[in-house]
């Protein structure tokens, strides 16, 4: 997932599929900042389902990232 409100105001999250079918899913990785920042961090990610690469288990949700499951804003 990426949301940009401008160039210096951005957040980047991956989720498990599997979690996004809950009211409130956890993310695997996340990171705000400039857009820059977050794509950079986006391009450096393993491919999903690399052994050993991806994480596996969501350990935290992202900030400021609203999702269509979880409801209002």
């Amino acid at each position: 997932m990426f949301r940009a409100r401008s160039a210096h105001d951005a957040v980047g999250a991956r989720f498990r599929a599997d979690d996004l079918e809950r009211g409130s899913p956890s993310a695997v990785w996340h990171r705000s900042g400039s857009v820059a920042e977050v794509v950079a961090g986006l391009l450096e990610l393993p491919p999903h389902g690399t052994p050993g690469g991806a994480p596996g288990l969501a350990h935290e949700r992202a900030p400021d990232l609203w999702l269509p499951h979880s409801g209002t804003p």
